[in-house]
């Protein structure tokens, strides 16, 4: 829950995932494998079934950026507020400089995207599946493209390759 929070949090502060995977997957990473093992692993079906469910992973995360920021402004707070308030709420050695008022808002705004958590997750994980997908296999692939360019240029290629066929 601590690590899900982080991530929903960033995902609304930053605006950006890398592979979509941080919403549901940050801390549950698989022991890291060496380059050559990695990319023996990774099949170019499985990297293309990835590609697919990457983009529409991201159409979703773009969604529910909008939907926090939403959030964050109904409450009567301006997202680079809430991102000051937030971040020395994660540094235990910080002192919030923030009226009560700003802290009982920024209380609902994470009680709120903490709500938002089962939603997403489940949309997250159909997605992946629908691509033919396991969120494991999911997860893999990702941390084999974080650790081998090889294999990043690949993924480009099946990129590039999709959106001038799509």
């Amino acid at each position: 829950m601590i690590t899900f929070k982080k991530d929903i949090i960033a995902l609304a502060l930053t605006g950006a995932l890398i592979g979509g995977v941080t919403m549901t997957a940050n801390a549950q990473v698989a022991p890291t494998q060496t380059t050559a093992q990695t990319q023996t692993n990774i099949t170019t079906a499985e990297l293309t079934k990835f590609a697919g469910a990457f983009v529409d992973v991201q159409e979703e995360n773009k969604v529910a950026q909008q939907q926090m920021m939403g959030i964050i402004q109904d409450q009567g707070l301006e997202l680079e507020r809430f991102n000051e308030i937030q971040k020395s709420k994660m540094n235990p050695e910080a002192t919030v400089d923030a009226s009560s008022e700003e802290l009982e808002k920024h209380k609902a705004v994470v009680t709120a995207l903490e709500s938002m958590q089962p939603e997403l997750e489940s949309k997250m994980m159909a997605i992946i599946e629908d691509h033919g997908l396991t969120m494991d296999k999911y997860k893999e692939v990702a941390l084999a493209l974080q650790k081998d360019k090889a294999l990043q240029q690949k993924f480009q290629q099946i990129m590039i390759k999709s959106q001038t066929q799509g």
